[in-house]
């Protein structure tokens, strides 16, 4: 009898490793407790090796911020770095005051890519920490677990703009389809035009930080030039 389970156990071994290797998850470091409007240097390591399938199909990432309403599983609701090449590994990360209620339990997410898409390959997420400092305010649309803000389209910037939008328009369940679901999402979309950032969205690579410093260098160089 002892030979039945001895030999599922060789048959199981035999599939896991004919299987191929699956990438690990991200590490991502966070601060606790992390301070709305506060410039963070977070370390986002991909884990990614150099002969890996993931790259062929994406060459950078996106970060998120993942929120969980009362009552509702966790996912990300806007993008904090729109595109961040896939071996870098710091990036510097604002939440804004207005993204999140204070005191939300919060984590960053991240997501594969090619760059220049708009649409990124599933998710990946960070522990928990706690979000201070923060002032929004649940939306009955957040509430109710029927948000219609895309994360891929809206940065947190614009997120406080956007959940305003649904707030104005959306006022019973019945009206997501029609004119006023129309006007919400045209609210939507022009609070990303003017709000999301020009760039990716974060300095990577280099900490500003680092980037400070090295401006205090090169001005002290060129200080000691033009003392000779």
């Amino acid at each position: 009898m002892e030979l039945i389970p001895f030999l599922i156990r060789v048959i199981a071994f035999t599939l896991l490793a004919t299987l191929p290797t699956v990438n690990a998850s991200p590490a991502i470091s966070l601060p606790y407790p992390f301070e709305a409007d506060k410039l963070y240097d977070v370390r986002i390591e991909q884990r990614i090796g150099p002969d890996s399938e993931v790259r062929k199909r994406a060459n950078a990432y996106r970060v998120y911020l993942a929120l969980t309403p009362p009552g509702w599983g966790t996912g990300p609701v806007c993008w904090l770095a729109k595109e961040v090449d896939i071996d870098v590994t710091q990036v510097n990360i604002t939440i804004p005051a207005d993204a999140a209620p204070n005191q939300s339990r919060i984590r960053l997410s991240t997501a594969f890519l090619k760059k220049g898409s708009p649409r990124s390959m599933g998710f990946s997420y960070s522990s928990r920490t706690t979000l201070v400092g923060a002032n929004a305010t649940w939306s009955q649309k957040e509430l109710d677990g029927r948000s219609h803000i895309d994360a891929e389209e809206v940065s947190c910037w614009a997120f406080g703009c956007a959940r305003t939008c649904q707030e104005t328009y959306y006022t019973t369940k019945d009206e997501e389809d029609g004119p006023i679901g129309t006007k919400a999402y045209a609210c939507i979309k022009q609070c990303a035009k003017d709000l999301n950032p020009r760039s990716n969205g974060a300095i990577t690579g280099m900490s500003i930080s680092r980037i400070l410093a090295m401006a205090v260098m090169i001005g002290s160089v060129h200080m000691v030039a033009g003392a000779f």
